[in-house]
């Protein structure tokens, strides 16, 4: 559901802002480092590789992430909330025989979907974001523009924010994530976290609820088996379980082949990672 600004917007932008690389690396320079600051008022959090984190969980990693996107003085935000688990991570890498680790969320929630549970980020600026290094000549040439709408244009201009601006935007941004968080996930332990997956919320304007959707599903087939639970990945797998898109059943054909040995090793171990 990423929200892209419109095209003629986008080539307005490269007329009047002909921005070269040095000057890109150093808008990002200064929009990393507004969000260094930011970080500094939320304890337990860092801001490492254009992602807020914070790693106090032994077994998983939370992530806020800003969803940055820069192009020629501008970077779109399109902030997500993510859940990562260390576990899961392994027994993913393990079913699928990848060596190299990957990051595989166990939650990722975007914004966009839950922009009506938002309650700190700027009303205009929960479904679409744009911070501008140069905001007077971007609100220029929209007011210029021929190809939208007046409502369009309203639009495009409340959800436009300057750099100096961007640090309340940036706050706001991460309250919503850290409140999301307390309220959707049970931290208490791995198990309590893993048990309460996934996380249940209400979408903006009936955007379809997808916690058990493609990847989605896949990854919490591997959840459910962490906890034991072989008995929903073959119900999930089943064509009886009804989703709204296409599972991906060449992943789920894997992980059921793979049941059997993760079977005897859990009632042998207790565990299967």
């Amino acid at each position: 559901m990423a929200h892209r600004f419109p095209a003629h917007f986008r080539l307005h932008r490269s007329s009047f802002c002909e921005n070269n690389e040095l000057n890109m690396n150093t808008f990002k320079s200064n929009i990393y480092e507004i969000c260094s600051e930011v970080v500094g008022e939320f304890p337990g959090w860092k801001f490492v590789s254009g992602r807020f984190k914070n790693g106090a969980l032994k077994h998983s990693e939370l992530i806020i992430d800003p969803g940055l996107f820069f192009e020629r003085g501008f970077t779109s935000m399109q902030p997500s909330i993510c859940i990562r688990n260390k576990r899961c991570e392994a027994l993913y890498s393990k079913i699928f025989e990848i060596k190299k680790p990957q990051i595989i969320p166990v939650s990722l929630v975007n914004f966009q979907v839950i922009a009506d549970s938002l309650e700190y980020m700027p009303e205009a600026m929960r479904v679409r974001c744009l911070i501008c290094e140069d905001k007077i000549s971007y609100l220029m040439a929209i007011k210029g523009s021929t190809d939208a709408s007046e409502e369009m244009k309203m639009n495009l201009q409340n959800a436009a924010v300057g750099v100096g601006d961007a640090r309340s935007v940036l706050v706001s941004m991460v309250k919503d994530g850290i409140s999301f968080i307390a309220n959707h996930y049970d931290l208490s332990s791995e198990e309590n976290l893993l048990r309460g997956l996934p996380a249940k919320y209400l979408t903006r304007n009936k955007i379809p609820y997808d916690e058990m959707e493609k990847q989605k599903g896949v990854i919490l087939c591997v959840v459910r088996i962490l906890l034991g639970d072989f008995d929903f990945v073959e119900r999930y797998a089943d064509a009886d379980f009804k989703t709204i898109f296409p599972k991906r059943t060449d992943e789920l054909d894997r992980i059921v082949a793979a049941l059997p040995e993760l079977k005897k090793l859990y009632a042998e171990a207790g565990s299967v990672i």
